[in-house]
């Protein structure tokens, strides 16, 4: 899927509830209670950190490339959304394979792992122990020297070659895809190829080649977190969340179920109390038996809930009208309750080796 229908994808599920900026910082990953959020809300799961290091030059030119070709439009408020064109062409979208949610840019860590054990394997069954390596990250070598004392030890060249090629074969994607995959790899006498000369060889453009390395990574780590296989499962150690929760929502929760009150927290850890409430509706998104009667009466969160369906919206300055007597605290727990309490966990099936993954939300 090229970028411009990752962002068209985007734009589909927020259905014309958020401003363009919102795709751009889910795309990178920002750990805000808004995005946070719009992630639980408009179930985009997929493209949360999926691209960390994105510029703002690259998203507004997709942007206005969707603009120009008339299938999106803003409306007076800048808020984004799709029109009749645009809503044919999501529809036709081929499923997306993301994982970001589990993996937040972390698939780039298990990437500069491979690169460098390759390049090490390569170097080696050469006879050259002297070389530059493609990762300075002194964890990445570290992880990398760990593995050739133990996981690699006995294993010979050809034997992690297979363990590799296998692995990318299961997953059943295309061969052109992995070949452009394979290509950003380096070894003996051979560089990794620069987005800039795969774009000229390929004729993708380095956005669009971008989207496909992160997906391939993607797809490629759930194969391995089934199989078990010993080098790759090694090398992708730390990778997936091993909470839901960000680092310093995890330390409020941690303080809650201690039995500390919203102010105790805020004044122990040195917070404002915006960011301790942006913690809370991040742990009652995330937290199945989250206590929201504790802070809204059963009454308003059923008033609440009848009337976002009623107005088909979860703008929280629409409904704010409708509840004057509720703070804006209060609506965001409500809201972040709202797909849990549904059934709906807004998280789309990764689909399993070789076959592409299922969607059950509108686009």
């Amino acid at each position: 899927m090229s970028f411009d229908d990752i962002l068209l994808n985007i734009i589909s599920r927020l259905d014309g509830e958020r401003y363009k900026h919102a795709a751009f910082h889910l795309m990178k990953g920002k750990r805000s209670g808004q995005t946070l959020q719009d992630t639980e809300y408009y179930g985009l799961h997929p493209f949360f950190g999926m691209l960390p290091s994105l510029h703002a030059k690259d998203f507004d030119l997709a942007y206005r490339r969707l603009l120009a070709s008339g299938l999106i439009t803003e409306k007076e408020d800048g808020t984004v959304f799709l029109s009749e064109a645009g809503k044919m062409r999501a529809a036709a979208l081929e499923p997306v394979r993301l994982n970001g949610w589990v993996y937040r840019g972390m698939e780039q860590l298990f990437f500069a792992r491979l690169a460098l054990t390759v390049q090490t394997v390569s170097h080696l069954s050469a006879g050259d122990r002297t070389f530059m390596p493609v990762s300075a990250d002194p964890s990445v070598q570290r992880v990398v020297r760990n593995l050739f004392a133990t996981v690699v030890r006995g294993m010979n060249p050809k034997e992690i070659a297979v363990e590799i090629r296998n692995g990318l074969e299961s997953t059943g994607m295309e061969d052109a895809r992995l070949s452009r995959f394979l290509a950003r790899l380096s070894g003996k006498g051979m560089s990794g190829m620069t987005w800039h000369q795969l774009s000229e060889l390929s004729g993708l453009s380095e956005m669009d080649l971008k989207v496909e390395y992160v997906e391939t990574l993607h797809i490629w780590l759930d194969v391995i977190s089934e199989q078990q296989t010993p080098l790759l499962v090694a090398l992708s150690q730390g990778v997936r969340a091993e909470s839901p929760l960000t680092g310093s929502a995890k330390k409020t929760d941690e303080l809650y179920r201690a039995g500390m009150g919203m102010e105790e927290i805020a004044e122990r850890r040195n917070l404002k109390m915006s960011t301790i409430e942006d913690h809370f509706v991040e742990i009652a998104i995330n937290d199945p038996a989250f206590p929201l009667r504790k802070f809204a009466a059963q009454e308003d969160i059923e008033d609440v809930r009848s009337e976002a369906a009623r107005l088909g919206t979860r703008k929280l300055s629409v409904l704010k009208k409708s509840f004057p007597g509720l703070s804006y605290f209060q609506l965001r727990l409500i809201l972040a309750r709202l797909g849990k309490e549904d059934g709906s966990d807004g998280h789309d099936n990764p689909g399993k080796p070789g076959q592409p993954a299922e969607t059950g939300h509108r686009i």
